[in-house]
């Protein structure tokens, strides 16, 4: 978003992370950075549920001390865990994580808890109504400005539940040459690939050697290193309106195949959600895609990368990083 947002109250601040995140938290912590009166990065990690207070201060600690110029940060819990007192959720692990960004000279400037059914300064025992977010001011400027809070591609509904399987091809240097010419044209078109070409491209996602080449072709600026462009490590900023455009062809070709063959294109959605910072839908689609074909070793590897809390490179510096689009 180019436009200039000004929060004015908590309830602003409330609203404005579903929109940065893609959709409402749950179980989580969320950090945003500050500086000079500006926000700066957002980190989203999985509630800490049974992991040391200290450990688990640490590691969030130095992911948001990747944002250099912030010098204060506001944090967000999101939960409805009540444990003895439902004021303070997560104790030890909001005492521990104060201390750890205090010491990063990033101290905690406000505290808020955000439940299912109210919102909350942390350990205060208002609860205000959650519409107090969706008629904020901010909410309302955001999704004038074409911003969505909830954006998912992904509708089992539309699924076909009678499709033949698609055959793997042979894999050859001129087939590889192929798929990724055939890839590139998808990705370089406006609308979706007809049903035959989406089942042709389906059927090279089968093949994890061609996979894995599909997928790099997908991200316009990278150092050709398969790896790394696995891991988001790219040379520039990526084209994100044709890796939103990527997303959205991955949910047309699993439409053109049966269940056990919609796997590879789940993991692409998922690698692409990850890509651009939002772990939560990412790791929703890599689960659906370990419960299409049991035991895609892909998807459980990037779901255990994401669960470590590693972030993307690309997600990580503001210059190359996903801005949600305004339409």
């Amino acid at each position: 978003m180019t436009e200039k947002l000004t929060l004015t109250s908590p309830a602003d601040l409330r609203a404005y992370v579903p929109h940065l995140l893609g959709g409402t938290p749950t179980e989580s912590f969320v950090v945003l950075t500050a500086t000079a009166g500006a926000l700066g990065a957002t980190l989203r990690v999985d509630a800490p549920m049974d992991a040391a207070p200290l450990g688990f201060a640490q590691t969030v600690t130095s992911l948001a001390a990747q944002d250099e110029n912030a010098t204060a940060c506001y944090l967000i819990v999101y939960t409805d865990e009540t444990s003895t007192d439902a004021r303070f959720p997560y104790a030890a692990h909001v005492a521990a994580l104060g201390n750890e960004l205090a010491t990063a000279r990033m101290p905690v400037r406000k505290v808020y808890l955000v439940t299912s059914t109210h919102w909350a300064a942390y350990g205060s025992t208002e609860r205000n109504p959650l519409e107090q977010i969706t008629d904020s001011n901010a909410n309302a400027t955001l999704t004038f400005m074409g911003s969505a809070a909830a954006v998912d591609v992904y509708n089992p509904a539309l699924l076909g539940k009678w499709v033949e399987p698609v055959q793997v091809p042979v894999r050859t240097e001129e087939s590889v040459e192929e798929a990724r010419r055939e890839w590139g044209t998808a990705l370089d078109a406006d609308g979706m690939p007809d049903h035959e070409t989406a089942r042709k491209l389906a059927a090279w996602f089968q093949d994890k050697y061609i996979r894995d080449f599909l997928m790099a072709d997908t991200i316009t600026t990278n150092n050709g290193v398969i790896l790394d462009i696995i891991l988001g490590k790219f040379n520039g900023r990526p084209d994100w309106k044709r890796v939103d455009h990527a997303e959205t062809i991955a949910f047309e070709l699993m439409k053109a195949v049966p269940e056990g063959q919609r796997a590879p294109m789940l993991t692409l959605m998922g690698w692409l959600q990850w890509l651009k910072g939002s772990g939560k839908h990412a790791a929703r689609y890599l689960k659906l895609a370990v419960e299409d074909v049991h035991g895609y070793q892909f998807a459980e590897q990037l779901y255990d990368l994401i669960s470590s809390v590693y972030i993307a490179e690309v997600a990580k510096n503001q210059e190359t990083a996903y801005k949600r689009p305004t339409s």
